[in-house]
């Protein structure tokens, strides 16, 4: 084997490494982690696209990551709920209601499995997009 390959094969490992190291670190600290300042507001919004179609809540950032964070909290089995500030929210109350409901979201669910299945698709997202930063760069 020539010495440029062994090199070649150092820096994949190393990048591998510490991609796999980065992973394993968002991973256990997103289960310990409380919800930040807007999480509950981006997490109520996301459900809400998914769930109704309506997108009312929460105009002022686009709703993609809203609606990847969504899906995950579907399949995981939360739901939006059928409560009078949702039903307000979807008919296009002015008040900001995403916050109460994102906050309800989560203590009716569990604020350890909400956080991790919301957080999960943003940590695949950030490891898959390292993938392509160190490809893109080699």
């Amino acid at each position: 084997m020539f010495p440029a390959n062994r090199t070649a094969w150092g820096y994949w490992l190393s990048a591998g490494a510490l991609i796999t190291a980065f992973l394993l670190q968002s991973f256990f600290a997103s289960r310990i982690k409380s919800p930040v300042y807007d999480e509950p507001a981006h997490i109520a919004a996301g459900l809400s696209y998914l769930a109704t179609g309506v997108f009312r809540a929460n105009p002022q950032h686009p709703p993609l990551l809203k609606e990847m964070s969504a899906l995950s909290l579907l399949l995981a089995g939360v739901r939006w709920p059928k409560s009078d500030d949702a039903r307000q929210l979807i008919g296009g109350s002015p008040v900001a209601l995403e916050w109460s409901i994102g906050n309800a979201i989560i203590a009716a669910n569990g604020p350890d499995k909400v956080m991790f299945w919301s957080r999960l698709p943003f940590i695949l997202l950030a490891a898959l997009l390292g993938i392509l930063l160190y490809a893109w760069g080699r």
